[in-house]
């Protein structure tokens, strides 16, 4: 698996914009080896599929086929794509949007998921999510 280490996080808040936290470094390792490090007390929405959930008719079916046992579906992927988008204390993202939406994809084809959830996830972000 290209995770080198466990997704710890607690929910804080369930009415919070980013109610998850991680408890510990989530460390990934892409495709071409380099290392990618989710620092301790990251606050994430996970897997942000609220998007999609509004698309009429689809919303609802994406929302029974990607709900897991009790998180969504590419949540791992989902905290590293949020820390690869979000801006640091000094308002600087650690990757362009271009290159965290690949990142996302690799991660999420990588740890197994359908092809059809890796297109639908990618797509999202592409569309809801690609302003630097």
């Amino acid at each position: 698996m290209p995770f080198l280490t466990p997704l710890k996080v607690q929910l804080l808040n369930d009415r919070a914009e980013f109610p998850w936290i991680t408890l510990e470094l989530l460390v990934y390792e892409a495709k071409d080896g380099t290392t990618h490090t989710v620092p301790k007390n990251f606050r994430t929405d996970g897997a942000s599929v609220t998007p999609l959930l509004s698309v009429p008719v689809i919303g609802q079916a994406l929302a029974l086929r990607y709900f897991g046992e009790g998180v969504w579906q590419g949540f791992k992927c989902g905290v590293l794509h949020d820390w690869a988008r979000r801006k640091d204390n000094n308002g600087i993202t650690p990757m362009p949007a271009s290159s965290a939406h690949l990142l996302l994809k690799e991660c999420l084809e990588e740890s197994g998921y359908p092809e059809d959830l890796v297109e639908s996830y990618y797509q999202a972000v592409l569309k809801f999510n690609s302003k630097d």
